[in-house]
C-alpha cells in the first residue's frame, strides 16, 4: 500500500499501534479474509489460523495482517514515511499526532482531521484518537472500535468482509459482509465511508477519500447510536443500535438548522452564520453562553430569554421563541459593528431590552441582543465601558455583556455568571485569576503560577515569562526557530530567549511573549479560560485550546489539540485564525500586534 518513489520522503511519521501491537489490522475483501470472530471460528477459504504473518497479533478475535509493504511498523521518528505516501480511503492505516499529512490524499490522522499547518493534531475533542478506550466506533477518529480501543486502520465501507458490526463504517455486518444502515430513507455517506467529493458525505466534509467529521457532534442523517452523538440530541435510535441523526424541528423553535451542523450559508442556521471550525468543512456557528432558539437545550436556564420578561423555554429539547420579542442573548437582525457598520441577517431587530439599539455583532461575529439598554446605556451593555457592562459575580447571557477581564462562564451550580478565568482546577472552573497569564513575568519555582497549557520558560539568562511551548515541527530541532517568526525553541526546550515579558518596553508585537505591543509596553491577552477551565465554546479558551463539551451537555471544559483559532478566540498576526475567519482588533481593523485581536467572521 505503500507508493513506491521514496525519495519523496516528507518528515516525520509514527504509525500507532498498541504497546502488543495493532488494535485491528485492515481487512481483505476476498474469501481469504483473515478474520477470526470472537468464538475462534474461521472463514471460508482460511487456512485456519488467519494470517500468520510473524507481527500480526489478535485482539477482540480479530487477526492483524502484516504491515503494509512489510515495513510501515518499522519507520521511525527520526526518518520515517511521510504520512502523504500512504494510500487513504477505508480500511486503511492511519497515521499518529506529528505526522506529515494531507487534506487532499495520502493517510488520514488517528488523531483526526489534518492540521492546517500540514500535522496531524495531538489528541483533541473531535474524536478519540488511536489505541484509547472506547465503547462504540462512533467515538473513534477511525470510526472503529475493536476489543475496547480505537483501532489503527480505518472502518470497512460497505461490501468488504467483516465478522463484527464495529468493523464496518455503518456499524452493519450481514452475512459476512458490510451492509447499509438499516431502516432509514437518508442516502447521504456516513462518518468514514468512501467518497470522491464533500456532497456525498453527511457531513459535507470529503478528506483522504473518506467522510470525515466537520465539528464534534453528527450531522443529520450521519451515523449515530444514542441521542447525544447528534448536533440536534436526536438519533433514531437510542438503545445502542445503529441510527441516523435526525433533522428536527418544531418545539416552538421553527426549523433552523442547530450548531455544529454541514451548512453552505448562514440564513438557515439558528445562529444564522456558517463557518469553518478549523475541519475543513463549514458548520453552523456554535455560540458561546445560552443557548440561540431552535438549539437542542437540556432546561430553561440554558436558553437565551429564559427569564420573566422573555419567557423563553426549553420545549422538546429545543429551545422556543418565548413572547414575540427577541430575549437577551438571541440574534437579531441589524447587529451593529464596531466601526459603526451594520450586518443584516433574516431575523427581527426587536429585542425585548432595548429593541434594535442593543443589537450588535458579538465578538465571534453574530448579531445578538446585548440587553441593559437604558437613558444611561443607550446602546446596551457594552465590556469596554464600566458604567455599562455586567459587573464580576452577576448574572449575564454571554462574555460580550462583561466587563472587560471577565468570561460568562458558568458556576459551580451551572448558572451563567461574569467571571475572571482561572486556574480551572474548582468546581466552578478555578474562578479569581490566580494563573499567570501569556507573558507574565515567573520564576519557575515558589512565585507565580503560569496557567495550565503555558509554561515558566527563559526569555533571557536571568528573566522568565508565561510562554506556550514551542512544538518543533517538519525540517527543525529542539534548537529551530518558529516558522511565523515566533519564539522558536531551545535545547531546553524554552522560547530561544526571543520574546519579553508583559510591561517590557517594545516596539511590535513580534517583541513580546504574548505578541502584543501596546502604548510601547508587552501587553497581556484577552481573557480567556486556561487548560481544564470550564467553557460553552471555543471562544472561551485561550489559543491553543479548544473546548471539549460532553455528548449531551451544554458545559465542558479547555482542552489542549487545537490547530487554528476559531470565531471569537484569541488571535496574533503569527497565531493565525481557522479557514475562513479573520483576525480583527476591537476596533474591527486587521490585527496589527497593537492590542488583542480576536478571530470573526469577514464582513463583506
Amino acid at each position: 500500500m505503500i507508493r513506491g518513489n521514496r525519495l519523496l520522503l516528507l518528515g516525520v511519521l509514527a504509525v500507532v499501534f498498541s504497546v502488543n501491537a495493532c488494535d485491528c489490522g485492515p481487512q481483505h475483501t476476498g474469501d481469504d479474509a483473515g478474520v477470526v470472530d470472537d468464538g475462534g471460528t474461521t472463514t471460508p477459504g482460511d487456512d485456519g489460523g488467519g494470517n500468520t504473518t510473524p507481527d500480526a497479533s489478535t485482539d477482540g478475535g480479530v487477526i492483524n495482517p502484516g504491515e503494509p509493504d512489510g515495513g510501515v511498523n518499522n519507520n521511525l521518528p527520526d526518518g520515517g514515511t511521510s504520512g502523504l505516501e500512504l494510500d487513504g480511503g477505508p480500511g486503511s492505516y492511519c497515521v499518529a499526532a506529528g505526522a506529515v499529512c494531507s487534506r487532499t490524499q495520502g493517510a488520514a490522522c488517528c488523531t483526526g482531521v489534518c492540521g492546517t499547518d500540514g500535522l496531524c493534531p495531538q489528541q483533541n475533542n473531535l474524536c478519540h484518537s488511536a489505541g484509547t478506550t472506547c465503547t462504540v466506533g462512533t467515538e473513534c477518529c477511525s470510526n472503529s472500535c475493536i476489543g475496547g480501543k480505537c483501532a489503527t486502520t480505518l472502518c470497512q465501507d460497505v461490501g468488504a468482509t467483516c465478522s463484527t458490526a464495529e468493523q464496518c463504517c455503518t456499524r452493519t455486518c450481514t452475512g459476512g459482509k458490510c451492509a447499509p444502515v438499516p431502516n432509514t430513507s437518508s442516502t447521504c455517506d456516513v462518518l468514514g465511508q468512501s467518497c470522491s467529493a464533500s456532497a456525498e458525505c453527511c457531513s459535507q466534509n470529503c478528506q483522504n477519500g473518506v467522510c470525515t467529521r466537520s465539528y464534534t457532534c453528527a450531522a443529520n442523517g450521519d451515523i449515530c447510536t444514542r441521542n447525544v452523538e447528534c448536533c440536534g440530541n436526536a438519533c433514531s435510535v437510542n438503545d445502542g443500535g445503529v441510527g441516523r441523526c435526525l433533522n428536527v424541528t418544531g418545539g416552538g423553535g421553527g426549523g433552523c438548522t442547530q450548531d455544529g451542523n454541514p451548512c453552505s450559508g448562514g440564513s438557515g442556521c439558528c445562529s444564522r452564520t456558517c463557518v469553518d471550525l478549523g475541519y475543513g468543512g463549514t458548520v453552523c456557528q456554535p455560540v458561546g453562553g445560552c443557548k440561540l432558539t431552535g438549539n437542542f437545550c437540556t432546561g430553561d436556564p440554558f436558553c437565551c430569554g429564559a427569564d420573566a420578561f422573555s419567557k423563553v423555554h426549553c420545549s422538546d429539547g429545543r429551545c422556543d421563541n418565548g413572547v414575540s420579542c427577541n430575549g437577551t442573548g438571541n440574534i437579531c437582525g441589524a447587529g451593529k459593528l464596531p466601526d459603526g457598520g451594520v450586518i443584516n441577517i433574516n431575523a427581527s431587530q426587536n429585542c425585548c431590552d432595548g429593541q434594535k439599539d442593543v443589537c450588535k455583532v458579538d465578538s465571534s461575529g453574530v448579531p445578538r441582543c446585548f440587553g441593559g439598554g437604558s437613558t444611561k446605556c443607550p446602546d446596551g451593555y457594552t465590556s469596554t465601558d464600566p458604567n455599562c457592562c455586567i459587573k464580576t459575580g452577576n448574572s449575564c447571557q454571554f462574555t460580550d455583556q462583561c466587563c472587560t477581564g471577565s468570561l460568562c462562564i458558568p458556576d459551580s451550580t451551572g448558572v451563567l455568571k461574569c467571571q475572571v478565568p482561572g486556574t480551572g482546577s474548582g468546581a466552578d472552573g478555578g474562578t479569581g485569576g490566580t494563573c499567570g497569564a501569556l507573558g507574565t513575568s515567573c520564576d519557575g519555582d515558589a512565585g507565580t503560577s503560569c496557567c495550565p497549557g503555558t509554561e515558566c520558560l527563559a526569555t533571557s539568562e536571568l528573566t522568565k515569562a508565561c510562554q506556550v511551548p514551542f512544538t518543533p515541527g517538519p525540517g527543525t530541532t529542539d534548537g529551530g526557530t518558529a516558522a511565523d517568526g515566533g519564539t522558536g525553541g531551545t535545547s531546553d526546550g524554552g522560547s530561544g530567549g526571543t520574546c519579553s515579558a508583559n510591561g517590557a518596553t517594545c516596539t511590535s508585537g513580534s517583541q513580546c511573549c504574548s505578541a502584543i505591543c501596546s502604548g510601547s509596553k508587552c501587553t497581556a491577552p484577552a481573557a480567556c479560560q486556561p487548560q481544564t477551565g470550564v467553557c460553552t465554546t471555543n471562544a472561551d479558551c485561550c489559543t491553543g485550546l479548544s473546548c471539549s463539551v460532553p455528548l449531551g451537555s451544554n458545559v465542558g471544559t479547555c482542552e489542549m489539540g487545537s490547530t487554528c483559532s476559531s470565531s471569537g478566540q484569541a488571535c496574533t498576526q503569527g497565531n493565525p485564525c481557522c479557514t475562513g475567519l479573520s483576525c480583527r482588533n476591537g476596533s474591527g481593523l486587521a490585527c496589527d500586534g497593537t492590542s488583542a485581536c480576536v478571530c470573526v467572521v469577514p464582513i463583506n
